[in-house]
């Protein structure tokens, strides 16, 4: 059994977040898968902070919150972070207790986007996106093949920020999983913990072949130059 770990309490001040009351009536006990709970409690959280109408979240930034991730990791052992993490939403989605839609990104690519179930999020929904019913956002979403390369981001150089998850996830798409683990790992062993440079050797080896490495790279950060720059 694992030890439990104390928590100190919370400091004062500490910001509350508002979650609806009717949510420990009639929702909380309704849930009984942990993934369910968990998205549902930090999407409401994450909705809360949207200070400006309509209130939506990426779906890309809600996955790329670090403790949300690890509460499914940690909670969710019968399977990935990843999986949990579609599942949990896709469960909320069908309970209704959040809403899905499909809008244009900043670079004019498909992102999903979430809304708090009540009116006013079908409303910034209808106005911001295209509804998404949970099976449409699973099948978005799963099998989730940006998933290995937000762990591979992850481990090599930290929380995944939601402006260039749309660009990991077409990096999965466009290189073989070998190569996104190894140019991973050459980022990091080169201490240049950056998607620029990852991806810069990414497109250096689609360039001129897998074989081909970032000769003569001493730690300086020369190497790194010559990458970005070509």
């Amino acid at each position: 059994m694992t030890a439990l770990r104390r928590f100190d309490g919370f400091p004062a001040g500490a910001q509350p977040v508002p979650l609806p009351d009717i949510f420990f009536e009639d929702v909380a006990p309704l849930i009984d898968d942990p993934a369910e709970l968990l998205v549902t409690l930090y999407a409401l959280r994450a909705l809360s902070r949207v200070m400006k109408y309509p209130r939506l979240i990426a779906s890309a930034a809600l996955r790329s919150e670090r403790p949300l991730i690890e509460a499914l990791a940690s909670t969710c052992s019968d399977r990935d972070a990843d999986r949990a993490f579609e599942d949990g939403l896709s469960a909320a989605i069908a309970r209704g207790t959040l809403l899905c839609g499909r809008k244009a990104g900043a670079d004019g690519r498909a992102e999903r986007v979430i809304a708090i179930g009540s009116d006013e999020g079908r409303r910034a929904i209808a106005r911001e996106a295209e509804p998404m019913a949970a099976a449409e956002s699973a099948e978005a979403g799963s099998p989730p093949r940006g998933a290995e390369i937000y762990r591979l981001y992850e481990d090599a150089i930290g929380p995944v920020p939601p402006a260039i998850a749309a660009d990991l996830a077409e990096a999965q798409a466009g290189y073989p999983p070998e190569w996104l683990a190894d140019a991973f790992r050459e980022a990091a062993a080169a201490n240049a913990r950056s998607w620029n440079y990852v991806r810069a050797i990414l497109e250096r080896w689609q360039r001129e072949g897998r074989d081909v490495e970032a000769a003569g790279d001493d730690g300086s950060g020369a190497a790194y130059e010559r990458l970005v720059q070509r």
